[in-house]
Parts: structure tokens; sequence; C-alpha cells
């Protein structure tokens, strides 16, 4: 099995093409003319808010014991996988611990072979972790973003993700300049989202004196360690 682990990721890393934006932002039809935009909605998700009353009265209550989150999140059908040196593993798809939206392709078929041993090049959204033992805060913005999922909001389409992941991974000036009009219309939601996730948890950090340091990295979008 390592031995084909191995191939699939050498072979998705030849094949693998650097896409920054392309398509359309799921639901939605955007027209830009002379300096006028028309979005028209095809759907009602990008209207829909997450209960930050409800997640916070959840959060607040799993903070002290970062496992009810876990236990949450299993009575919801989302799958939590507990593995040894699951941080090197989902490096190696440049993925971090915690939430996983749904995989399609090589990724799915990995994670399929590591978590269920199974073939299959389809994955349902998950959690993926070395311990219960967790950054409480890192969590929570983790959590919002996945309760986000479960709504079925705007900003969480595989396609609209892969957009916003591509951009923040480059992070290359002269290649975000390259970005269109439209294109960086598209990535409105997926930003939209990640910002409401990082507002609740400053709400929370404020509320319950978390680390300034920590908060500051959740902004910077740097790894803080589950």
């Amino acid at each position: 099995m390592r031995k084909l682990l191995k191939f699939l990721l050498r072979k998705n890393k030849i094949n693998k093409k650097r896409t920054i934006l392309s398509g359309k932002c799921a639901g939605k039809k955007i027209i830009a003319a002379n300096g006028a935009t028309l979005t028209i909605d095809n759907n009602s998700t990008s209207k829909k808010l997450v209960n930050e009353e409800k997640i916070q009265n959840i959060v607040e209550k799993c903070l002290k014991n970062p496992e009810k989150f876990f236990e949450y999140i299993k009575g919801a059908n989302t799958p939590v996988y507990k593995i040894k040196n699951a941080d090197k593993i989902l490096a190696l798809i440049k993925e971090q611990e915690g939430f996983i939206l749904p995989q399609k392709g090589i990724k799915a078929l990995y994670l399929n072979l590591i978590l269920n041993k199974k073939i299959s090049f389809k994955t349902a959204e998950m959690f993926v972790l070395r311990s219960y033992n967790v950054n409480s805060y890192a969590i929570a913005y983790q959590f919002y973003n996945w309760y986000g999922y479960k709504m079925k909001l705007d900003g969480f389409e595989e396609e609209t993700q892969k957009k916003f992941k591509n951009v923040f991974e480059i992070c290359e000036t002269n290649k975000i300049d390259e970005l269109d009009f439209e294109e960086i219309l598209e990535l409105k939601s997926a930003i939209r989202r990640d910002i409401e996730a990082i507002e609740f948890v400053k709400k929370l950090a404020i509320k319950n004196s978390m680390s300034k340091k920590n908060l500051e990295r959740i902004k910077q979008k740097k790894l803080v360690k589950i």
C-alpha cells in the first residue's frame, strides 16, 4: 500500500497544473459591463447566515472540553478520524489537521486508503487529527466553517474553495494581479465565510480572554497548532 500511495502522489504532482481560477461561482451568474455588475443568484444560500447565538451556545459548552466538539460533529454524521502522524499524512496532500471538505480524485483515493482501507475516488466531509486534546479556539474556527458547510451556505462549494485555496497558497503579487474582475468576484463568497469565522472566534476570544498570539495567527491565516 505504501508503494501505491507514493506512486499516486508522485503522479498527481507531475500531472498537476497550477491553475489560479476558472469557471463560474456555483449557483450564480455574474455579468460585468461598463463598470457595472449584475449578479443572478440561482439559489438562496447566499442570503443565509450562521445562527451565531446558537453556534456560540454550542461552542462555549465545548471550549473547556474539546472532545465534546467531536461528539457533536459525529452526531451530525460527519466522520472524525484520530490517527497517528495525521499532520504529516495530510501535509502530503496540502491539507491541515481538522476540518476537510469533501474530496475527489487522487486526494480522495489517498485519504480513503489511509483512513478507510478502501479504494474510492470520493470522500465525505471529515475531521482528521492526531488527538482530541486540541487548541479549543483553532477548533472553534474550524467548527464554525463546518457548521456553515452543513447549512449548505454559499462559499463552501468545491470549485469555490479550490479557487480560494489556489490564490492564498500561491500568494504571489504578480499572479494575483492576473485575476480579472469576474474571477475576483467569484472568490467573494469564500472570503466572506472565512471572515465570518474569524470574526466569530475574535468575539469568542474577547469574551473568554483568548491569548492574543493565537488570535493574530488565525487572522493572518497562519497555522495554530491543534
